[in-house]
């Protein structure tokens, strides 16, 4: 059974850094486990995961009874094998992922797509979990509190108003928990993207990047993922990158992938002729372009803009080299390439594993990346997907 306990320390949520008291989850037996068990586990668990993801791209585009049976199958083996390993407070959370799917079963709830990203989104959070507890001995308890009252909120709904809240949902988990003195956030009757003027500025990138999300250009989870490694490779390297820049830029540098035509999207690189290369590099102007005109986003500007250069000089859009290409550009060319690789993609029949990811950017370095962005990618990888179990 886990044990929730209250410990001073100090806390990284993806982007966002805070130092207050965070309740702690525990499960002894768990850790306990022969480490051959746990790894057994992982990958099972990886398996359920890969099934949940792709049922969930193939409801985008057909929802069918049949579909969502096979959503429910997979969420109860999750949680079957969660069990099995004395993960009760995981077991927890995902039961009731599983009950909201039972009343789409029951045809109490229609299915939508926002519920695609909502389901990975919290699945994306329960394996942070897991990782904490399989390095650390022990689980942010805020985290897990916050996922529970996110998904009761989300239950109680009404199904005109449930995308609402997820949104509203999702940015609170991705934005960390409150400041103690914070005031706290009042929801308004309809979504806040509706009102113009109340979204601040790093609200509305999120809500633009959750909406590429819903399209089938990349996994739902993939955002979560490349801000979590973008923030832990910055800490890394004590933080030369003002944080939230870096976060507008990692959500907002594929925005103008949307605007690019489906055949060159899933064309592979190394068969684009130069026109069609043209075409795919000035996806960057898309975001770029926004960036700068709102205003007081010039280093995300230039993180989005330069992120494609080489540290060779043999990228893209000037050539740059070295010391001319601005750090949070490094550190997000990194990510991006290690994520094109361990990725679903449309010209391969299966994602690539973390460690040819890793032999893909180190095989590169002091060519396409910059050495020292590298070692930090290495820490950050050890500690994201080594340590942890992922």
């Amino acid at each position: 059974m886990f044990i929730a306990s209250v410990k001073m320390k100090t806390s990284y949520h993806v982007l966002r850094k805070a130092t207050y008291p965070m309740t702690t989850i525990e499960s002894p037996q768990f850790v306990e486990l022969e480490r051959e068990l746990i790894d057994e586990f992982v990958a099972c668990f990886q398996e359920n995961v890969e099934e949940i993801e792709h049922t969930v791209q193939t409801l985008e585009h057909e929802v069918t009874p049949e579909l969502i049976n096979e959503l429910f199958r997979s969420m109860h083996s999750l949680k079957g094998n969660c069990r099995m390993v004395f993960l009760d407070a995981i077991v927890e959370v995902i039961h009731q992922l599983e009950e909201i799917i039972s009343e789409m079963r029951q045809g109490q709830l229609p299915y939508q797509p926002m519920f695609g990203v909502f389901f990975m989104s919290i699945i994306g959070y329960v394996e942070t979990l897991m990782g904490q507890l399989a390095s650390d001995g022990e689980g942010d308890g805020d985290l897990y509190q916050a996922l529970l009252s996110v998904i009761e909120r989300v239950r109680s709904a009404a199904p005109g108003n449930v995308n609402k809240v997820i949104d509203e949902g999702l940015d609170e988990l991705l934005a960390g928990p409150q400041e103690e003195g914070e005031a706290p956030k009042i929801s308004s009757a309809i979504p806040s993207y509706f009102e113009p003027g109340q979204d601040t500025d790093i609200q509305y990138f999120r809500f633009l990047s959750r909406q590429l999300m819903q399209t089938d250009l990349y996994p739902s989870d993939r955002q979560k993922n490349e801000l979590e490694l973008c923030a832990t490779i910055n800490r890394e390297m004590e933080m030369p990158v003002d944080s939230e820049q870096l976060e507008a830029a990692v959500l907002l540098h594929n925005l103008g992938m949307a605007f690019v035509p489906d055949e060159l999207v899933h064309k592979h690189e190394d068969k684009l002729n130069k026109e069609e290369q043209k075409v795919l590099a000035a996806h960057v102007a898309t975001a770029t372009q926004l960036l700068h005109r709102f205003g007081g986003w010039e280093e995300a500007t230039q993180i989005v803009l330069n992120h494609h250069e080489h540290f060779d000089g043999s990228g893209y859009p000037f050539g740059k080299t070295e010391g001319e290409i601005p750090v949070g550009a490094k550190i997000l060319a990194i990510t991006d390439a290690f994520f094109e690789i361990t990725s679903e993609r449309a010209d391969r029949s299966h994602k690539k594993s973390v460690f040819e990811g890793v032999r893909y950017v180190n095989a590169h370095n002091g060519s396409l990346f910059d050495p020292a962005c590298v070692e930090a990618f290495n820490m950050a990888v050890r500690q994201i997907y080594i340590s942890k179990g992922k």
